[in-house]
């Protein structure tokens, strides 16, 4: 089903503006203002060619859809339409070399070869993810069948030319394609009940050995008739015909991967069959391989640094870009998007991050690579003369996560362009220029000593103005000085810190870190529990000091978090933890810090953010608008980071059977009662409990003793919130019952922003900046498209004190990125810094050890070199409880051990 959305949204208004007026998209809203018919001519911008060629100012003309002339002060014709490219870069548009945007169907996978099907038969030009991808600077992508079978059906490698005929988007003379699968999406174990052949990786080999034997039996068949040699036609059959094409080279094949030896296999087997194997998708352990990929010339299309969402995924790192092309293969970074804004460019940028490459390596892996591993290099994928212009124009430097597209183009017609609904731009952190890339070689630890004192360094204590070329003190493990004129003591280690900069290690206001490892795999799972009500639930005594997730971390300057239990009315308590340590009592800096609970419509889970361990389901937006539940489909991971309305959460679930919420009785919301009312309940109860109990009338309830002193409001209770409704009963329950509390909110928190900051609760926010899969969708098709990243700012400049989170324990180590991308809608990067720090630790009671840095405080810190916000800046030594730790983790280890293969 196509939603109207100005239908929606004339629905909406009515609503809206009885209580205040917000700014609304509309399709009308999505439509450029500039036109140009094939014909504009960009002046003045940096223009990064990905073909070999960065010009610090050029001209770029465009005639009837092609790139006419490149280079500095060149004269635009009379009547062409003319683009202000003063102070922002050009640059080829994205090419994605794995999406699923435009396609109103991903599976087809009831067999274990479906080559029959063709995705060309479901796209959808209208599709709103599709003008998603657009306003991303995307302009091009290979989409494909999904993996839920060893062979699935034929790809098409498209425009996005949103509201386009399908016939003048799909790419007419690019290869044909088809999605292979390997893995544990195609054995489907994850769910423990497949029927269906195959059942291993054995077993997928031999599925494609005999179903490529069958193939050449049916094409020499057919080749006998043809010649004359039978007289009877064998029966035309479409599954066979295309294998056959693909062993005819006619079809190039896409193959979804993970495991370096089931890559090998898949290299190997197209060699061995002859056919053309275009990349191997995802490919997270390619650096395992690439030596050898590179010797079959084999490229990949790989996640940046996606990891441990499930066993596949274990050992996926980030410097899989950096290790593969330094061996010679074909690298390109793909979303696997279905929906949102990604912030694709960012992960571009990962590859000078981890390995050093430079700028034009790195928007190479989204732009000219991809398009070679599509076969539509010859067209798109660079600024030339002669290609389309399929271009995208940003504010800053789209490798800075200070930027934003502004302009995207496809064949010289702008099909995005920037509206500011919140008006927020002017007042932005942009970044035009990269700063200087540094080493990427880690520095030793710095040895163990009872006092440090860091000199010549720009600190930022946050809790006052940055000090240029100051000192820290630490001693026996706390700071004990903080300035520019500050007496070292006598035996201190002398750390040389100029040029560098000093701040708060930053403070994950939530997390499962060291309580979930691999979502899909129960026995490593220990974020959750059975029954709606569990207070006594303590996490500091579940934290795994071995858990894989730490070490990232603390690479990217992330030294504390607040973890805790997730789903449930009331959850348990969470605490907050040290990056390090090697006992649970060493991690853990505040036990009980928060009691974690849930209001209607706050979900549970990452944020209210839909998780489902099964992992195999793809939604679509208009289904979960009231579509046909036939559009469920299996896919690739869960949509664990789209964000739902709890109508479409519910609709959701009823459709896979279940309910969102598991009561233990009729009293759930399916017998009428609100989850509000089961929170007074408990509420309640402990109150009448303490009562009962000191009259002793009661035996010792854990449950409700646990309760007591988030009851009594001496610690803050943690609530999910993530709609308008339960953020309304949360701050009626709070003002009601005089608890302390933190709201965990949603992406259209900035919807009530008055009512929050009238209340003085602070919140705590899932950050916009996800690349891969569902990324950054408003909360409402009629909201604008920005919203998810503008939220952070708009909610800060209305008064409300405001944290970021992960979520999850794997996403840890991409925080301080995904914050500093909220500095470019309207976020100043003072309160990013604060809302990395001191304002989570004034949130849990810990900012007399944390947060800031002022003396008496535990010396949680971190020195970098550049930016810690950028990816070009890194960090360069980390101190915890006064220590500093080694910047090592299993990702390191694993560059290590697999480098030592291209050096």
């Amino acid at each position: 089903m196509k939603r109207s959305l100005c239908a929606l949204a004339l629905f909406a208004l009515p609503f809206a503006s009885l209580a205040q007026d917000f700014p609304l998209e509309l399709e009308a809203d999505r439509v450029p203002k500039t036109q140009t018919g094939g014909d504009v001519f960009i002046r003045g911008a940096r223009v990064i060619t990905a073909a070999g060629k960065i010009y610090d100012r050029a001209d770029v003309l465009v005639q009837n859809g092609k790139i006419a002339a490149i280079g500095p002060n060149l004269k635009a014709p009379a009547g062409v339409t003319v683009v202000d490219g003063k102070n922002r870069t050009l640059t080829p548009g994205f090419v994605d070399g794995h999406s699923h945007r435009g396609s109103d169907g991903t599976n087809e996978g009831a067999d274990s070869i479906t080559a029959e099907v063709r995705i060309a038969d479901v796209i959808n030009t209208g599709s709103f993810n599709v003008w998603q991808a657009l306003a991303s600077g995307h302009t091009t992508a290979l989409i494909l069948h999904g993996s839920a079978n060893a062979v699935g059906g034929e790809s098409v490698v498209m425009k996005y030319k949103y509201n386009r005929p399908k016939r003048e988007a799909i790419i007419s003379d690019a290869p044909r394609m088809i999605k292979f699968a390997l893995g544990e999406n195609v054995t489907r174990k994850t769910g423990g009940n497949s029927t269906r052949f195959p059942l291993s990786r054995m077993g997928q080999e031999a599925v494609f050995r005999r179903g490529f034997q069958e193939a050449r039996a049916y094409k020499a068949a057919w080749d006998a008739f043809n010649k004359g040699e039978t007289k009877q036609a064998p029966r035309r059959d479409l599954r066979l015909q295309t294998l056959a094409d693909i062993l005819d080279r006619k079809v190039w094949v896409h193959c979804h991967s993970y495991r370096s030896d089931e890559m090998l296999m898949m290299a190997r087997l197209s060699k061995e069959f002859g056919f053309k194997l275009g990349a191997l998708q995802h490919a997270v352990e390619a650096y395992k391989i690439a030596p050898e990929l590179a010797e079959l010339g084999v490229g990949v299309s790989i996640f940046m640094d996606n990891w441990s969402f499930k066993v596949e995924g274990y050992d996926s790192m980030p410097w899989n870009a950096y290790l593969c092309h330094k061996a010679g293969v074909n690298v390109s970074i793909n979303t696997d998007g279905t929906n949102g804004t990604t912030a694709l460019n960012v992960d571009a940028a990962k590859a000078m991050r981890f390995g050093g490459l430079s700028e034009e390596t790195a928007i190479q892996m989204v732009t000219i690579n991809s398009a070679r591993q599509l076969g539509i290099d010859h067209r798109t994928g660079s600024i030339e003369v002669g290609k389309d212009a399929d271009l995208a124009l940003w504010d800053g430097h789209p490798l800075s996560v200070y930027s934003r597209p502004r302009m995207t183009l496809i064949e010289g017609e702008v099909f995005f362009e920037r509206r500011d609904a919140f008006g927020i731009d002017d007042s932005s952190s942009i970044k035009n220029t990269l700063d200087h890339l540094p080493s990427a070689e880690e520095e030793p630890v710095l040895p163990a000593a009872s006092a440090y004192a860091i000199v010549g360094a720009d600190v930022y204590p946050v809790s006052g103005p940055m000090i240029p070329g100051g000192t820290v003190v630490i001693q026996n493990g706390r700071i004990t000085a903080v300035g520019q004129r500050v007496s070292i003591p006598r035996g201190a280690r002398v750390v040389n810190a100029r040029g560098r900069r000093v701040y708060p290690g930053f403070f994950d206001a939530y997390s499962t870190l060291g309580l979930s490892e691999i979502g899909p795999v129960n026995a490593m799972v220990d974020d959750r529990e059975l029954g709606q009500q569990q207070p006594d639930l303590d996490a500091a005594t579940a934290l795994w000091v071995e858990s894989t997730h730490y070490g990232p971390a603390r690479y990217n300057g992330v030294t504390n978090a607040f973890v805790g239990p997730s789903f449930g009315r009331i959850s348990g308590r969470g605490a907050v933890i040290h990056t390090d340590g090697f006992t649970t009592e060493q991690l853990t800096l505040k036990r009980h810090a928060g009691l974690l609970a849930t209001m209607p419509g706050g979900g549970g889970g990452r944020f209210g953010e839909l998780e489902i361990d099964a992992c195999d389901h793809h939604i679509s937006e208009d289904l979960l608008l009231g579509g046909d539940p036939g559009d469920v489909h299996e896919h690739d991971h869960n949509p664990g980071d789209q964000h739902l309305t709890a109508e479409q959460r519910d609709r959701y679930f009823d459709m896979l059977g279940g309910r969102w919420w598991q009561d233990d009785g009729p009293a759930g919301p399916a017998g009428g009662q609100s989850r509000t009312t089961a929170l007074d309940g408990a509420y309640d109860a402990a109150l009448q409990y303490y009562t009962d109990r000191r009259l002793g009338l009661v035996p010792v309830d854990l449950g409700l003793e646990a309760m007591r002193p988030y009851i009594y409001g001496q610690l803050p209770m943690v609530i999910s919130a993530t709609t308008s409704a339960a953020t309304a009963s949360a701050i009626d329950f709070v003002k009601r019952r005089g608890v302390k509390a933190i709201l965990r909110v949603g992406v259209g928190a900035w919807k009530d922003a008055d009512m929050l900051a009238e209340s003085g609760i602070p919140v705590i926010l899932s950050p916009a900046g996800r690349i891969t899969l569902g990324a950054n969708s408003p909360a409402n098709a009629w909201d604008p498209y920005d919203s998810p990243y503008t939220n952070a700012g708009y909610l800060v400049k209305k008064g409300v004190k405001l944290a970021f989170s992960s979520g999850s324990g794997d996403d840890v180590m991409l925080l301080p990125f995904r914050v500093g991308m909220h500095c470019a809608y309207g976020l100043s990067q003072e309160d990013a810094l604060r809302a990395l720090t001191l304002w989570p630790a004034q949130m849990f009671g810990v900012d007399d050890q944390i947060g800031s840095i002022e003396p008496g405080k535990l010396a949680n810190i971190i020195i970098t070199e550049g930016d810690p916000f950028e990816l070009t800046g890194r960090v360069r030594q980390v101190f915890i409880n006064g220590q500093p730790r080694k910047l090592q983790s299993k990702h390191t280890m694993l560059r290590d051990k697999y480098g030592v293969r291209v050096n």
